[in-house]
């Protein structure tokens, strides 16, 4: 066994965090798949799944698990983030970022290890101080990846109750 060998077996890996979205609007459901530049922020991807806004529980947590399993952390950062964020728009059908934050309800969601969390945000529309999707103050829901899909469906809606919209 070579010296090299011993630093690579003694490695600490970091885990993996797995990101997504969930947004509520009054027609429709949006999950996304959020992309994470390595060693800094999320980006969203074109990887989405429109829904029904009356969509069922389970059907809500089992898309919620394949975006977080979709979900990359290796991305450069030199990625074109604006180019990625006008893709996810024509991906989600909205013309322009009006467009999505009108009535949004928006989850940011992280899977790490074993522990799902759903946070609530404060929707600031798309211009001004407060813009974007903003933390509340509220802790985020965190549950057990073990959960049925139907329960992690209802956390989410859950998570959407919290939420404040802004931007009407």
């Amino acid at each position: 066994m070579g010296l090299l060998d011993i630093f690579s077996r003694n490695k600490i890996k970091r885990p993996t965090i797995k990101g997504a979205g969930a947004t509520l609007y009054p027609d429709k459901i949006v999950i996304e798949t959020v992309d994470r530049i390595k060693d800094l922020y999320g980006v969203v991807s074109t990887n989405v799944t429109l829904l029904d806004s009356n969509v069922g529980a389970d059907v809500l947590g089992r898309t919620l698990r394949h975006h977080l399993q979709q979900s990359r952390d290796d991305l450069k950062k030199s990625i074109d983030t604006e180019g990625r964020y006008n893709d996810y728009l024509k991906a989600v059908g909205f013309k322009n970022r009006k467009e999505q934050y009108k009535n949004a309800l928006h989850l940011i969601i992280h899977q790490d290890g074993d522990r799902i969390s759903v946070a609530p945000t404060i929707n600031g529309g798309p211009t001004g101080k407060n813009r974007g999707f903003g933390n509340t103050k509220d802790e985020p829901m965190t549950v057990d990846i073990s959960i049925t899909d139907e329960e992690l469906g209802d956390t989410i809606r859950l998570g959407w109750s919290k939420c404040v919209c802004n931007y009407a």
